[in-house]
């Protein structure tokens, strides 16, 4: 069983990634809420030193892949996506294996976690503390994926995934506003994985707030 979760990037990082096969990794350090891997109550001394224990831990052999269950959001496109301009990769992940966090979906909520005691803060925890964030950002609908850190990083200090199990490209979905110049270099990349990998566009629904997926570019396109 999978799951079809999307990733926003530019058009640039974009082009590269479909051409190199890969995703760049990300670190605590890459993320962008300072909440993220610590949803939780500290005021208790105790408390935020066995959780910085556990949390610490878990980042030194661990990075993450951000996606989101949607392809249509526009505020995703807005906000990762370049305006618009950038472009949207598909991913088939493994779904429900106990075995591995390839599917882990965030958790919302209003108020940090609350913990008793030091001694709670445990396995149970520790997964739930990787999985919660602030409700403000639900609009994101994120699903993440956890991945050892098995390979060194790269000349620039940069981890990578390869594509191919478990994180299968299906479909390519190109920016409404992405610029022809791109948006061809993004096709001829796309062409490199022959039919295992659809490219749509993203058209404009005519009669409200929707993004839909169509087979050819904007009309607008011509214009340019």
């Amino acid at each position: 069983m999978s799951k079809r979760v999307y990733k926003f990037t530019n058009a640039q990082y974009g082009i590269s990634n479909l051409e190199k096969k890969r995703l760049k990794l990300s670190t605590i350090e890459d993320l962008n809420d300072p909440f993220d891997l610590c949803p939780l109550d500290t005021t208790d001394p105790a408390v935020s030193k066995a959780a910085d224990a556990v949390t610490s831990g878990v980042w030194k052999t661990t990075a993450i892949l951000c996606f989101s269950r949607n392809w249509d959001n526009l505020l995703l496109w807005s906000h990762y996506g370049d305006s618009h301009k950038g472009i949207c990769l598909g991913f088939d992940i493994p779904m429900g294996d106990p075995g591995a966090n390839y599917d882990t979906d965030v958790l919302y909520q209003p108020n940090l976690l609350q913990i008793r005691d030091p001694e709670d803060v445990n396995f149970d925890l520790a997964n739930r503390l990787l999985r919660t964030k602030h409700e403000s950002w639900s609009y994101e609908q994120e699903v993440r994926m956890f991945v050892n850190l098995d390979d060194p990083p790269d000349a620039k200090g940069l981890n990578w995934i390869e594509f191919g199990p478990p994180l299968v490209l299906k479909e390519v979905i190109i920016g409404a506003q992405c610029h022809p110049t791109e948006s061809k270099k993004v096709e001829e990349a796309v062409k490199l994985y022959g039919d295992a990998v659809k490219c749509w566009w993203a058209g404009m629904r005519p009669d409200s707030f929707l993004l839909v997926k169509q087979d050819h570019p904007p009309h607008w396109h011509a214009r340019v």
